[in-house]
């Protein structure tokens, strides 16, 4: 077997964030600031929570622990000047959360190794497996999705089954396992470098608004009158981590399991254009998003944007605010529908269930900063 390996330099963009399914609350971190070159900066201390504790007197122990109780409980209430040693990292903090805050927020954690941020190299496989998948979709093959589409008491779902057997044509056999004979198992990406220190950004939703079917700009998702805002950690924009892509050709070994006629998908350039292609067409649609609705912030972003995708270098979304759009081929379909006057895209909206009919997807996630999540650049060596 011939193995070709292909280091790949990961510039962010914009701040991403590849959630590890955890948050961590105020008893857990305290505000604090630290230079910077020759700026002071605001920074959050995570409490390594055991060692803290562990080391407190007794009676302290329980007093502690009682105040645990209390979800709003910030440590630094009690300990604002925790030493060094229970420092388990540090983030920059871009957000709003400070000492004086009436309630402090939970913050969601970025994916880590040894408390480093990463990003894996299967959420880079999906995005690039996304891509390449809208690149093969042809006409005819949008005119069979409404098949897929079936009614289960009141409500339009996607019938996941077929739904898993349509993708499985572009990348495996017809027959047999469809895991075991499919051309993207030859292809591995490596976890990427690490990065120590996080970025909290706050992050909201924008909803596209309508006044009377015609498009009236944005507001904030709110619940109860209150603008809902997460708290995540990113690898910030202008960073850089690296990666391995491997390819793994044998060409009698795709014969016998009866892929040779999609050995192209292994080929790097092909997997560069397919990128290109798929994020210059996702950035013309997010244009038209933010001059529809007037969002000066992104058209300014997207518009900067279009200079970083290039063929031999392209950029990619992966990562929390990626969008339904980034992360599936209906914007494939909706440029179908377009051209053609068929409303399959509508179709495959009725499968959701909240459905506006003047925009869909209607709601951006964007930081306070004013961009928009988890763009990258991709560069070979």
């Amino acid at each position: 077997m011939e193995s070709k390996v292909y280091k790949c330099k990961i510039r962010t963009v914009s701040p991403v964030h590849i959630g590890s399914g955890k948050d961590y609350g105020p008893s857990e971190y305290v505000n604090s600031k630290a230079k910077q070159k020759d700026n002071v900066v605001k920074t959050i201390k995570r409490i390594d929570f055991a060692k803290f504790y562990g080391d407190l007197e007794e009676d302290k122990q329980d007093k502690f622990l009682s105040n645990l109780s209390n979800p709003n409980y910030k440590i630094e209430q009690d300990y604002p000047n925790i030493s060094k040693e229970y420092t388990r990292y540090n983030s920059i903090n871009k957000s709003s959360i400070s000492k004086e805050s009436h309630i402090a927020p939970d913050i969601s954690e970025h994916i880590k190794t040894s408390d480093n941020l990463y990003i894996p190299g299967s959420s880079i496989k999906g995005a690039i497996r996304t891509a390449i998948l809208y690149d093969l979709i042809e006409e005819r093959d949008i005119e069979d999705i409404p098949n897929l589409i079936e009614r289960r008491g009141n409500r339009t779902v996607i019938n996941r089954r077929d739904y898993n057997n349509f993708i499985d044509e572009f990348f495996a056999a017809s027959r047999g396992n469809s895991a075991q004979k499919n051309i993207m198992r030859f292809l591995q990406i490596s976890d990427s470098s690490v990065r120590k220190n996080p970025t909290i950004h706050e992050v909201l939703a924008i909803m596209a608004k309508d006044r009377g079917g015609m498009p009236d700009g944005v507001g904030y998702y709110s619940r109860n009158g209150s603008v809902v805002k997460s708290y995540l950690e990113t690898i910030d924009k202008n960073n850089i981590v690296n990666c391995e892509f491997t390819i793994n050709y044998d060409e009698d070994l795709l014969r016998r399991n009866e892929i040779e006629d999609k050995e192209f998908i292994l080929d790097i350039d092909y997997i560069k254009k397919a990128v290109y292609k798929f994020s210059a067409d996702l950035i013309e649609y997010e244009l038209e998003f933010a001059d529809k609705y007037k969002v000066s912030y992104l058209t300014k972003f997207y518009n900067s944007l279009i200079k970083f995708n290039k063929e031999d270098s392209p950029v990619l979304r992966i990562g929390a605010g990626s969008g339904l759009m980034a992360t599936s081929i209906a914007m494939k379909v909706k440029k179908y529908d377009d051209l053609e006057g068929t409303q399959i895209f509508d179709e495959i909206r009725g499968t959701f269930r909240r459905q506006y009919p003047f925009e869909f997807p209607k709601s951006r996630k964007v930081t306070k900063t004013g961009l928009p999540l988890s763009w990258v650049q991709l560069n070979f060596e």
